[in-house]
Parts: structure tokens; sequence; C-alpha cells
């Protein structure tokens, strides 16, 4: 198996030192040789639109996890994005999502192999706030109904597009493909702060293998004493690193500015052969992007204005 080749780490300070700011993320990687201008172009319209559900929550008072939830929302309803519908096939063919909501009081839901539930992220939510435990790993029908979330069949999530990644992947040698695992970091008008990541994994993964989104810790974390972290990339990469959980102990333990301690974190990406990137988001102070591959979707939106790059 080859990995696409590890650049320098490219940061971009996002958001206000203080009061509400929102950040999102689409995935990080290689554009890939199906990329065209209007591909690009819809990518950047799903992101405007995600961004602008959370932020306008945040405007109104929401807390910092409505608007993470709301965000991820419009883009696994989106299906450029590798998350609800969109996903990446697993090597049967089927769409196999994970995600996780955390908030900075340390309160955190996660899921795993689900396939038919139409937004990962309210299931991450409903073990969060529903149940006393952490991560489901595909969770029954039962349990899914009970926690009073949709669902669709698993035909729903599943594109051309991803069917033709699929056929690529599986006669073309199994290179790593990254499409657009996406997430969202906030910092709420009481200084609250939360985050959530959703993805389909990696095109051609073997059935039942799990990335880091849904692993506190490793691609997503909040901690209200240090920062909130969403990741995207290799996700084997990140686990090894516990990557989200690293950041926030580098500026807990180490007093590293968040654009140092996610530079540092991704070198140790890099370090495992995996390239991909992150946002981060402290509970005070300016937020920051930071990848170590060719490109990153993300967009921000604070009071002093905002961004999106497709």
């Amino acid at each position: 198996m080859t990995t696409s080749s590890v650049s320098p780490v490219t940061t971009e300070l996002a958001g206000s030192e203080t009061g509400i700011t929102f950040i999102i993320h689409a995935g990080a990687g290689s554009r890939g040789k199906h990329s065209t201008p209007e591909r690009i172009a819809q990518v950047e319209l799903d992101l405007q639109r995600a961004l602008d559900a959370g932020y306008q929550l945040l405007e109104s008072g929401a807390p910092a996890h409505e608007a993470v939830v709301a965000a991820i929302h419009v883009m696994e309803d989106a299906p450029e994005f590798n998350a609800g519908r969109g996903a990446a096939l697993t090597s049967d063919g089927i769409a196999q999502m994970d995600a996780c909501l955390m908030t900075g009081d340390g309160e955190v839901g996660a899921v795993t192999g689900v396939s038919t539930v139409k937004n990962p992220i309210d299931a991450a939510r409903a073990v969060k706030e529903q149940t006393k435990h952490v991560l489901f790993a595909d969770p029954t029908d039962a349990e899914i109904a009970d926690w009073g979330v949709a669902t669709e069949s698993n035909e729903y999530f599943i594109t051309e597009q991803r069917r033709q990644s699929l056929a690529e992947a599986q006669s073309g040698g199994d290179e790593w493909e990254k499409h657009g695992t996406i997430g969202a970091v906030a910092r709420d008008a009481e200084g609250n702060i939360a985050a959530g990541t959703s993805t389909g994994g990696i095109t051609n993964q073997m059935h039942g293998r799990v990335g880091d989104s849904p692993l506190p810790g490793c691609g997503t974390f909040a901690n209200q004493s240090t920062v909130a972290v969403s990741c995207t990339g290799i996700g084997e990469a990140f686990i090894k690193v516990v990557a989200a959980h690293q950041v926030s102990d580098r500026v807990r333990f180490s007093g590293e500015n968040v654009e140092d301690a996610a530079t540092a974190t991704l070198d140790e990406v890099a370090a495992h052969h995996g390239d991909g990137g992150m946002i981060v988001l402290p509970a005070v102070g300016r937020g920051v992007v930071a990848y170590n591959s060719e490109m990153m979707n993300f967009g921000y939106r604070s009071a002093q204005g905002g961004k999106v790059q497709g």
C-alpha cells in the first residue's frame, strides 16, 4: 500500500481571539484525478452552506455543540464529502460510517460501523446524551430507533462516483484515497467549545476497519481548558500518535500555541507515513487550520470575517 507524499505543514490562523468562532473542514489530501472546476465550486458552495448553518446558530446564542451538529448535517447530506450520503465504500461495496461528538466538559459520544443512520453525527450525539456509554460499534436497529435517529437503506449513501472509486482501487493497486472526512469546532458566546467529526473511512477498507474519527483523542477531542480538535487524513497514522489529544497536551503541558502544537503533531503523523490535516480552536484565542497534504477543504467565520477554501 502506498501513501501520497507528505508536504511541509501549512497553517492558517482562523477566527477571533474571543467571542464566537466557527471552523469546519471537509477533508485533506490530494485533489485526485477526478477533480474538476465544477466539483471544486460545488465543494465550496456546500462548505459555505455548512459554515452558515453553524455560525447562525452561534449568533443566536446556541451552544457550541449545536453549531457543530448543524454544520455536519449539511456536509453529511452533500455527496461531495466522505460522510453520510457519498461515503467511501468498503471492500464489500457498502457504506460503513463513523462519527464522534465531544464537548469541552469531557462528555463524548461516538459510533462506528453504522450503515443505515442518515446522519451519523446524530447517532454520536444520542450516545453522548441518551446512554451511559461512549462508543457503540454497529448499534442495532432497535437501539437506533430508541434514540429517535433517522435511518435510510444503505443504498441511499452509495453514489456512482464512489462505486467508480472502489472499482479503481480494487483494480489499480489499492492506493490510499481520501474523499473528504468532515468536521467542525466551535466556540459559543459563553466561551464553551465543542468538536465533531464524521466519515465514511477509506475507499476499499476492510469490513470492520475503524479509523481515527470516532475515537476520542485520536480524530476528535475537546477540553475546555485547552482546545477542540477535529482531524482528517490517513486515520491509522492519527491513531498511532493520538493526534487530537496530543495537540491538547502540547497546549496544556508545554505551553505551545495552537499553531505550533498542530504543526508538531502533524510532523508526528508524517513520521508514521500519514498526511492530512486538523482544525483546532482554543477556549480563548484564535484557532488554526493546519495540514501536511496537497490541499485541505475548510472554512471559518467570526466577527472579524471568514473564508472558504475548497
